[in-house]
């Protein structure tokens, strides 16, 4: 099984090339690593105004059923790794979007700027069922929700 953190790479039952998708796994291991970093700056600010980061810069997630999934999986991560700082004025959720380029980690917190607090996630329809190729990167504990009509954004957020 052609895999990346225990994530099954195949895209419905077609198996994308091995050179492909060993060369896929090394780039999002780097994508992620950037993000993390990123991350890990953040997490030393005070407050969040809509932070976010970005996993796949170049949309190349686009590409492949697989890349999408290992997209979204990096994602989750990183959101786990944001929760696991338990900093409880902090909110912390993952957009995926139809171009995997502008799925993003987002953190937000009371804030100088004004911004509304918490995120009010209006239009928001939650505890939805996953899509095939996002199902097997979800955990218990994740909670899955549409927002949008246009181009609906699936939002993952640790439940409370």
């Amino acid at each position: 099984m052609a895999s990346t953190h225990g994530v099954d790479l195949r895209d419905n039952g077609l198996m994308a090339d091995r050179r492909y998708l060993k060369k896929m796994t090394r780039y999002w291991a780097a994508e992620e690593a950037r993000a993390t970093v990123a991350l890990q700056d953040a997490l030393a600010s005070e407050w969040f105004d809509y932070w976010h980061t970005h996993l796949d810069w170049k949309g190349r997630g686009n590409r492949h059923g697989s890349d999408r999934t290992a997209v979204a999986a990096a994602l989750l991560r990183l959101l786990e790794r944001a929760v696991a700082c338990r900093r409880q004025d902090t909110q912390c959720w993952v957009v995926l979007a139809p171009d995997s380029g502008q799925s993003a980690l987002f953190l937000h917190s009371p804030n100088p700027q004004g911004t509304p607090w918490p995120h009010p996630f209006d239009g928001a329809t939650w505890d939805i069922e996953a899509p095939d190729w996002l199902a097997p990167v979800m955990a218990p504990h994740h909670q899955l929700g549409r927002w949008g009509s246009a181009e609906p954004r699936l939002l993952v957020r640790v439940r409370a």
